[in-house]
């Protein structure tokens, strides 16, 4: 018997004890994620790395995030959902380790990488977990808890963050950081069961991507992916300088950012239940263009209130947005393949935190905030019209079974 299995304990809404188990698992990581967001300033203060060379690191990093979504799907299929997550969560509480005693360009730059290779490992094997424990009508209400709890974990942690480098020294976020991962994988080793489906474990399929790529219901999720990445990533890579050039301080900027996670941790839950009611063809292309057109108002406005209401317009469009895309992606992907349709769901993703952010600061530099608001929002017109295509083929899909 799996943990998805009929018999499993209920809680709220009809969700399994076991998705609550993984949910507070993930959770867990999420608040002692300590290291990502401080690593640039930690090399260039720590390690004495200028700021290309600290830009080259991080960008390794997210290279090996790209890795790690399509190993990641392709292990959580074969291997089992568990086992990739525990993997993931140990190996990369490992790297952590060593990523903390290195010195030099290379071995920073090589050690990143095998990071993101790693510690993202975990992302296509939850994402699967959760198709996996949820039944389909209660995938997007499922999603919309997960994305949550990282969410309200990552509102958390730089708070904590910030006081552990100022009191403690740099080196305890790595600590702290590796401590949580390992947590995190007791948690789900002692409280979990494989979700995996017995059919996908007895259906040996050895397609790899190819079926996936194939699949033209799942194609314009990808496109939809990566524009939307390149739109979200723009708020690390050309905010700051964006806000710092209308006056506004740190702390307040910091302020302004937080209230979006303020906004998300609070309506998340209930927004995600009540849009499935208008239908997933009508809300998702829409969030898409108020989210993503709504990152693009911050070029037009110059005053800390003004850039505050700005961000509660996109965070409308966001709160029901990333429930449903992966809602989208778990019902078209056919059970033996879920990771490896994850996997490539957050492969799109990965690039986009790869390519987004020198392509934003580029446009900023050359032109300013008017010409980086065109990047926004041709990726709002472009997500829009795929998700648009891809609701429509799986509502179509829906009918004629």
């Amino acid at each position: 018997m799996t943990a998805a299995s009929p018999s499993a304990p209920k809680t709220f809404r009809g969700l399994p004890h076991a998705f609550w188990v993984l949910i507070f698992g993930m959770f867990v990581n999420r608040v002692g994620a300590f290291v990502l967001p401080y690593l640039a300033l930690y090399l260039q203060t720590q390690r004495n790395i200028g700021a290309t060379e600290s830009g080259l690191i991080v960008g390794a990093w997210g290279v090996g995030a790209v890795i790690a979504a399509l190993v990641g799907g392709q292990l959580a299929d074969r291997w089992g959902r568990k086992r990739t997550m525990l993997l993931s969560l140990c190996g990369g509480a490992a790297v952590l380790a060593a990523l903390s005693q290195a010195r030099g360009f290379g071995q920073l730059a090589a050690l990143a990488l095998a990071l993101g290779a790693v510690a993202e490992l975990y992302r296509p094997a939850v994402s699967a977990a959760v198709a996996d424990l949820a039944a389909p009508e209660l995938r997007s209400r499922a999603f919309s808890y997960l994305i949550w709890s990282y969410n309200l974990g990552f509102a958390v942690s730089p708070l904590i963050a910030g006081v552990i480098a100022e009191e403690l020294g740099f080196g305890w976020l790595f600590v702290g950081d590796a401590a949580t991962m390992l947590a995190a994988a007791i948690v789900l080793a002692v409280w979990t069961a494989e979700t995996r489906p017995a059919a996908a474990r007895s259906e040996r399929n050895d397609s790899g991507f190819g079926e996936a790529l194939r699949d033209r219901n799942l194609r314009p999720m990808l496109l939809a992916a990566l524009m939307m990445g390149v739109a979200v990533v723009q708020i690390i890579a050309t905010f700051g300088p964006l806000m710092s050039a209308d006056g506004i301080d740190l702390k307040t900027y910091g302020r302004i950012l937080a209230l979006n996670g303020l906004l998300v941790a609070l309506t998340q839950p209930w927004v995600v239940p009540l849009s499935e009611r208008f239908g997933a063809s009508r809300v998702v292309p829409l969030c898409a263009l108020v989210f993503c057109g709504g990152l693009a108002l911050h070029a037009f406005v110059d005053s800390a209130i003004a850039h505050a209401f700005v961000v509660v317009v996109w965070t409308a469009g966001e709160v029901a947005l990333f429930p449903l895309c992966n809602t989208l992606v778990a019902n078209i992907a056919p059970t033996p393949l879920r990771g490896r349709y994850q996997g490539l769901y957050f492969v799109a993703w990965s690039t986009a935190n790869v390519i987004g952010p020198p392509l934003g600061q580029e446009l900023y530099a050359r032109f300013g905030a008017g010409g980086w608001s065109v990047l926004p929002l041709s990726c709002a017109v472009v997500a829009g019209a795929a998700l648009f295509v891809a609701t429509r083929r799986a509502a179509s899909v829906k009918a004629a079974v």
